[in-house]
């Protein structure tokens, strides 16, 4: 990890930064959001989820209104909307709450940019992030999709930390946030059993010894089961059914059955969806109103539905799932949206996913680390495949792209001959002058400024984790920057 010296107050330099845009990154999501309108708010967002929260502060559970419990949807973000609004339709607490959640995301990219490539790649991360315009507008939008962003970066950052660290504390902390994750979307389950796989199975020099690991994974796990299996227990004895949400079936025929790609992915799913309804016979009516009286088994009527239309049409769905795969990373929104809208996300994303990838191909020999990334790429792209996929599904990944595009940037800074000038007029923003970084990480509390004829790389050393008497390097950081922080800490001027 990164050691960043304390300054004369006792805290390290980039947090002060980093206030700064987070605090930027909060006030901007509520200036865009109010501009938009509350109109606008409650008419274009899933207004199903704050029916949901309005039943449960009202003490009525997870229900709709009038109806009977339901375990449809998980249940974090409607508890969610009933914590901050009470069951009212108000308006401010919603958008103060989740600009709040979306500067949150701005600090775990930037905690994990700082855990991989150091700290100024922390600070570009956080820009980066603080005005990513998905990530602006939606953040306060009427879904979820903010709120498993935030929980998945930082899931992300505590695996990453246990896995260097190996402590229990915070083991039980990204189970924990592992499972909110997959309570605010069920789909992200895949994901975090892999994640427990890639902890045990993810060594190398900066990662503690195999038995530390199992433990860590056995403790992650374990505090997971204890914050899901309520639910899971909820739902059998409502449904007789072990499941998270009792859509799963239904989404899987929605995204395999003769009318999937009738509207989408131009348009909503939603629009298919009514396509494929309408079509149903009168005796597949018949069968499904047989079946109202448990949400369960119309979900299991749906589920053999659509896997049926796989069996008999394999080639077919083999093409359909490459298509669905290409419209969720493709660089036009699905839905598609008017021409600036379209113009705004093109311009934004697509270089993000292109220094993101570019990024991640140059770090390859950190693979062992970065796996857990790579995972969660995978893991989307499998349910895209075997369901369906819309932009703002897979925008959660986006944040790791600007990550590894940080880095990249960072990069190419410390080794351009324009970075040596971005250094010097950015040096205030990006590093405290009166501090420095050291190799065995002591703390150092009066170090004089670098002479203005050096030229030091943007980023400095990385220590090992704490304990190890190893030093790594970035897959960023040339050789001579070792020697170069050395050289300074010992007095020479001169930079190798």
């Amino acid at each position: 990890m990164t050691s960043i010296l304390p300054n004369a107050s006792g805290k390290p330099p980039i947090y002060g930064k980093l206030m700064w845009i987070i605090f930027f990154a909060f006030a901007v999501r509520v200036a865009v959001r109010w501009l938009t309108s509350e109109s606008s708010f409650w008419e274009n967002g899933y207004t199903f989820f704050f029916a949901l929260a309005q039943n449960i502060a009202g003490g009525n559970g997870f229900a709709f209104e009038g109806g009977p419990a339901t375990a449809f949807r998980v249940p974090l973000y409607p508890m969610f909307l009933a914590a901050v609004t009470f069951g009212h339709q108000a308006f401010l607490p919603v958008l103060l709450a989740q600009s709040l959640i979306g500067a949150g995301t701005v600090l775990c990219g930037a905690l994990i940019a700082q855990e991989l490539f150091g700290s100024s790649a922390a600070i570009i991360a956080a820009i980066l992030a603080a005005i990513y315009p998905y990530y602006v507008v939606h953040d306060t939008a009427l879904q979820e999709t903010s709120l498993y962003t935030f929980l998945m970066a930082l899931a992300v950052f505590l695996l990453l930390r246990v896995r260097r660290s190996g402590s229990f504390l915070t083991a039980m902390g990204a189970g924990l946030t592992l499972a909110a994750a997959v309570l605010t979307r069920a789909n992200l389950a895949p994901f975090a059993l892999l994640a427990l796989l890639w902890l045990t199975l993810a060594g190398g020099s900066n990662a503690v010894h195999l038995r530390r690991r199992l433990w860590v994974a056995v403790v992650c796990a374990g505090m997971g089961m204890l914050t899901v299996s309520p639910w899971l227990i909820r739902a059998y004895q409502l449904t007789g059914s072990v499941t998270l949400s009792t859509q799963s079936g239904f989404f899987l025929w929605l995204g395999n059955n003769p009318y999937t790609f009738s509207r989408y992915p131009q348009e909503s799913i939603d629009r298919s969806q009514a396509i494929a309804l309408a079509a149903l016979s009168s005796h597949e009516n018949k069968e499904l109103e047989a079946r109202q009286h448990n949400e369960a088994l119309v979900d299991d009527w749906f589920r053999k539905k659509g896997l049926k239309y796989i069996r008999d049409h394999p080639w077919q769905t083999l093409g359909n799932s490459f298509r669905k795969i290409v419209d969720a990373f493709g660089w036009l929104p699905s839905p598609r949206r008017s021409f600036w809208p379209s113009l705004a996300h093109g311009l934004s994303y697509g270089p993000i996913m292109i220094l993101g990838l570019w990024g991640m191909w140059a770090s390859r020999r950190h693979w062992r680390e970065h796996s857990i990334f790579y995972a969660q790429f995978v893991a989307f792209a499998a349910v895209t495949a075997a369901f369906f996929g819309h932009t703002s599904y897979r925008t959660y990944l986006d944040v790791y792209w600007i990550v590894f595009a940080a880095g990249l940037l960072v990069a190419w800074l410390s080794r351009s001959p324009y970075g040596k000038l971005l250094y010097r007029l950015g040096s205030a923003l990006l590093l405290d002058h009166r501090l420095t970084h050291r190799v065995d990480g002591t703390r150092e509390d009066s170090i004089e400024r670098l002479p203005a004829s050096a030229t030091p790389p943007l980023i400095l050393c990385q220590p090992a984790f704490s304990g190890s008497k190893e030093s790594s390097l970035s897959p960023y950081r040339p050789a001579p920057c070792l020697t170069a922080c050395r050289q300074h800490q010992s007095g020479s001027r001169r930079i190798g």
